[in-house]
């Protein structure tokens, strides 16, 4: 009963498998970074990331996922189990800085932690119900190759962790598996989308991003709606996405795609001084 850890995605899956797969929306990227870390690679720093579960009465009802220097992420849990979460983290000894979940219980580990926080994102799950094609744009969709590699990373550096000297290679773990498309005009690259491991009928979109230069003509909802189709074509029922609440032009896309609201999350950075 009560908090299991491992750094042993083969446990943790027997373990918290099932209760992952159960909601696989909710828990994806759970599920994303388990099948990573499945397939031989690392996310975050390098260093195999810290696995938990949450047991009572003999089932599981709570997880976590901590690949530094991203988020500990929260899955299924109720704010009332945070408490609980802070202090088996402290008995392990695992420092956390940052916390991602559903906002009540983000918050409520923040709170927990009793050493000061601060809100650093929201963010937006979308579930695709119905995929709905943009507005025309010229161009055409073409499967990324290792020889695209270094418009990749010049197009997605806005994804890099900034805070650490290994960061983890998200176009190289993408290519690895065919999972990056590019939004070509005349054959020059203008946008960028990827997919996530499937994992349970579930894929997630991500890596979206178009250069200032090539914005406002359509080619991120061009691209988007392309991997979106990819995805639905394979058998995925669950097609899903983040985006920045506070960005009202990438949400808008979406949802004009037919992608909608799923839940909100927060980023909290913990240790904030005022």
């Amino acid at each position: 009963m009560g908090w299991s850890f491992t750094d042993d995605v083969d446990q943790y899956l027997r373990a918290a498998g099932e209760f992952l797969r159960s909601r696989p929306a909710e828990h994806n990227l759970a599920l994303t970074v388990s099948a990573t870390v499945a397939a031989g690679n690392m996310p975050g720093d390098g260093n195999p990331p810290l696995f938990g579960w949450l047991s009572r009465d003999g089932r599981v009802v709570g997880a976590i996922v901590h690949a530094r220097p991203a988020p500990l992420g929260l899955f299924g849990l109720a704010a009332a189990d945070t408490a609980e979460l802070v202090a088996a983290l402290s008995d392990a000894g695992r420092d956390v800085e940052y916390v991602l979940g559903p906002v009540g219980v983000a918050q409520g580990f923040a709170e927990a932690s009793r050493c000061g926080y601060e809100v650093v994102e929201h963010q937006l799950l979308y579930r695709l119900n119905g995929l709905v094609a943009p507005r025309p744009t010229v161009g055409q969709a073409r499967l990324a190759q290792q020889s695209d590699r270094e418009v990749l990373e010049d197009f997605t550096k806005v994804f890099a962790h900034e805070d650490t000297s290994v960061p983890f290679d998200e176009v190289g773990e993408r290519l690895s598996y065919n999972g990056i498309w590019l939004w070509e005009v005349d054959g020059q690259p203008v946008s960028v989308a990827a997919l996530s491991r499937s994992v349970a009928g579930m894929v997630r979109i991500g890596l979206v991003a178009t250069p200032p230069e090539h914005r406002g003509h359509g080619y991120a909802a061009a691209v988007t709606h392309h991997v979106s189709r990819v995805a639905l074509d394979a058998g995925h029922h669950e097609v899903l996405l983040f985006t920045d609440k506070s960005n009202r032009t990438s949400n808008g896309i979406y949802q004009r795609l037919g992608y909608e609201f799923v839940e909100e999350q927060i980023q909290m950075r913990l240790g904030a001084s005022y």
